[in-house]
């Protein structure tokens, strides 16, 4: 599942969420995932930060929990026999 399929199912509000930089570098995500902030969905500290590409609101960071994470994992590219077949 794609970010914003994430917040939809969570119940996240787009509007809600701290504007973010449209494609964020890697050291971005990293240092707000080291401040931890809050989980957009339960208010636990968070383990995952993306950014949702909102249509009406722009990106905004979307900063999920363990448990929200877990509920809404990221579809892979392509088939994981593919995956496994390549790192082998």
């Amino acid at each position: 599942m794609n970010l914003c399929q994430a917040a939809r199912k969570l119940g996240v509000d787009p509007a809600a969420l701290c504007p973010a930089s449209a494609e964020p570098r890697f050291t971005e995500v990293w240092e707000r995932m080291q401040q931890e902030p809050p989980c957009s969905a339960c208010g636990q500290p968070s383990r995952s930060s993306g950014v949702v590409h909102d249509p009406v609101h722009g990106p905004r960071w979307l900063d999920r929990c363990r448990d929200c994470f877990l509920t809404t994992p990221p579809t892979l590219r392509r088939p994981l026999s593919q995956a496994i077949t390549d790192i082998r």
